[in-house]
């Protein structure tokens, strides 16, 4: 009998501390993961960007696969706010200007509580079925074929943490989209610098 309670015991504290473990690595995981290197230099105008009381978070790689090899490091960071409604938009170009558009994509983040924010974000649960991003946190993809008319960039979105996200690439980055997303959904926000 004391044996099986010592055994009971064992086995306890070896759950405890397997537990305890997974929560740490959880947890350290969470705080190391930053955004993408492409981002490293605009860090502060990013942050300088956010609407007050707002935030905004990006993945931690840039992944792109239908763009013939394109090297997600070679792309250019535009950091584009805007006022009216307050919403931060950072998009990434394959050219300053050139003949042809060279948008690649963007990421959005927008207040939850603005007019523009709730329409968009009705329009994409209207048409699709949620996707989990991360527990408790459900975004909609609005493929571009799928839209009135038929665009060359999907979209998905979701909210989070009183904000609005938009991921917006090429279709033919489908999988990618999902996956940005999903590592914007567990990634620490950046806050902003403006005062409240």
């Amino acid at each position: 009998m004391q044996l099986k309670s010592r055994a009971s015991g064992l086995s306890r504290a070896v759950l405890i501390v397997s537990i305890l473990s997974l929560s740490i690595a959880a947890f350290v995981n969470r705080a190391a993961a930053r955004p993408a290197d492409l981002f490293s230099p605009y860090l502060e105008q990013i942050r300088q960007a956010i609407p007050p009381r707002a935030e905004m978070r990006l993945p931690s790689q840039i992944l792109l696969g239908g763009l013939g090899g394109l090297d997600p490091n070679t792309l250019i960071v535009k950091v584009l706010p805007t006022a009216t409604p307050p919403r931060l938009t950072i998009s990434l170009f394959t050219c300053e200007r050139g003949q042809f558009p060279c948008l690649v994509g963007s990421f959005a983040a927008e207040l939850a509580t603005s007019a523009n924010a709730q329409r968009e974000l009705s329009r994409h649960q209207a048409m699709v079925a949620p996707i989990t991003l991360t527990e408790g946190v459900r975004g909609y993809l609005m493929e571009g074929s799928n839209q009135a008319p038929p665009s060359d960039f999907s979209s998905l979105m979701w909210q989070q943490d009183g904000m609005t996200y938009t991921v917006s690439f090429l279709a033919a980055e489908r999988q990618n989209i999902l996956d940005m997303a999903r590592q914007m959904a567990t990634a620490p926000p950046l806050k902003s610098l403006q005062i409240q």
